[in-house]
């Protein structure tokens, strides 16, 4: 049973901010800046982000969560709903419109949340764009 995630949408004008609980799945897709050029982290570099407890601001709301990390068990559980999703079910979940997320196990061993999304968005920027 996917684990539900209690958080919080809060400052932003363009969306419907406020107190949610959602699936975990739901929860990591409504998340900004989750992922670089929508591939989805390697488990420790989200728990870096889940342990957190907060994301956004400025561009996007605002989120915070009581912070939590996830497990292996659970990160392979939940990778099928983020790489093949139900859209109809996240359609009005969302605070946005997300792409697929992907998968790219090059840059796995990156121990650094930042330095991993900057190889992973300037390798996939640059062959977004050919």
């Amino acid at each position: 049973m996917e684990r539900i995630i209690r958080y919080s949408r809060k400052d932003w004008s363009h969306c419907e901010c406020g107190d949610r609980e959602e699936p975990l799945s739901t929860f990591l897709y409504d998340l900004p800046i989750l992922t670089a050029c929508n591939v989805f982290p390697p488990l420790h570099i989200l728990n870096v982000l889940l342990l957190r407890g907060w994301v956004g601001g400025s561009m996007s709301p605002r989120f915070s969560w009581q912070p939590f990390e996830i497990f292996e068990q659970e990160y392979q559980e939940v990778l099928p709903k983020l790489l093949y999703p139900d859209w109809a079910a996240l359609s009005n979940k969302l605070w946005r419109i997300r792409a697929l997320m992907k998968l790219d196990s090059e840059f796995d061993r990156v121990s650094d949340r930042d330095t991993w999304m900057a190889l992973v968005g300037k390798k996939h920027a640059r062959t977004s764009v050919k």
